[in-house]
């Protein structure tokens, strides 16, 4: 846990040095493929956030998920891919091949689906690469071009607010 908090201010400190490297990159597309973010200890319906994306017309095959765990046994196997702190080096650097897999990806749509300011979340989300990020109004302002103010168990609120602003925005 010390170390896992260690690592945690340590990937905080880089996400904000890098945040003036970082160019916007938010396009005028519209939003065909999407990649969500999810803390597993926060939110554990990955399939009924899906289900509402797919019934706002998103097709199942495009969209990409990374769930976050703070503890991951070798022994567990999971549906969705699966990352850790151990996934990742002090240096910002990670291990998993299903990490780097997910941020070289490019995503019309990136969904951060955490409501809290964790190190390794933001780092991920700076990392990813996508036209247009939405989130939750309790992260950091910087790291989300739409924030939405709900709680992560009312995840049809969110993608009706989401969708809502979406298609204000021209982007469905």
């Amino acid at each position: 846990m010390f170390f896992q908090r260690l690592k945690d201010i340590s990937l905080k400190k880089i996400v904000k040095r890098k945040w003036t490297e970082i160019k916007q990159l938010t396009s005028s597309d519209l939003v065909k493929k999407v990649g969500i973010i999810l803390d597993e200890t926060c939110f554990q319906d990955k399939d009924a956030l899906i289900r509402d994306l797919v019934k706002k017309g998103i097709r199942p095959e495009n969209i990409e998920i990374l769930v976050f765990r703070d503890h991951v046994s070798k022994k567990e196997t999971f549906d969705y891919p699966v990352f850790s702190y151990r996934d990742f080096k002090w240096t910002g650097s990670f291990d998993s091949a299903v990490v780097q897999r997910f941020i070289s990806q490019y995503y019309d749509l990136l969904i951060n689906y955490y409501p809290t300011d964790k190190g390794i979340l933001q780092f991920i989300s700076q990392s990813s690469r996508s036209g247009f990020k939405a989130g939750f109004a309790s992260v950091d302002k910087k790291l989300n071009d739409l924030m939405i103010a709900t709680e992560t168990d009312n995840h049809s609120q969110f993608t009706e607010e989401l969708f809502k602003y979406l298609k204000i925005l021209n982007k469905i």
